[in-house]
């Protein structure tokens, strides 16, 4: 008699977790079902503070939005006026 106990009990307790795993699927899918927007909203509140804290991930979103900004140096073409004579006042 024992061994049918402990065979009854072993199949409820296959069919237990069975049924557990299921309640536990069926409550994290309808979970997500609930509330869609609320994992939009902790992704644009963490990019948003990923993009405030680092400079280097605000420049690449700048590159990426905008284009690269080009480096150059500045030569003129023009020659400096002579500077009036110290004593001279300007009219």
């Amino acid at each position: 008699m024992g061994k049918k106990r402990s065979k009854k009990d072993a199949v409820e307790a296959v069919g237990g977790t069975g049924q557990a795993s299921d309640a536990l699927a069926e409550s994290a899918a309808s979970g997500s079902r609930r509330h869609p927007g609320r994992t939009l909203i902790l992704l644009l509140v963490a990019l948003t503070l990923a993009l405030v804290l680092s400079e280097g991930l605000r420049s690449k979103v700048l590159d990426l939005m905008f284009g690269a900004e080009e480096e150059f140096d500045y030569s003129s073409t023009t020659t400096p006026s002579t500077p009036a004579p110290a004593g001279v006042a300007g009219d």
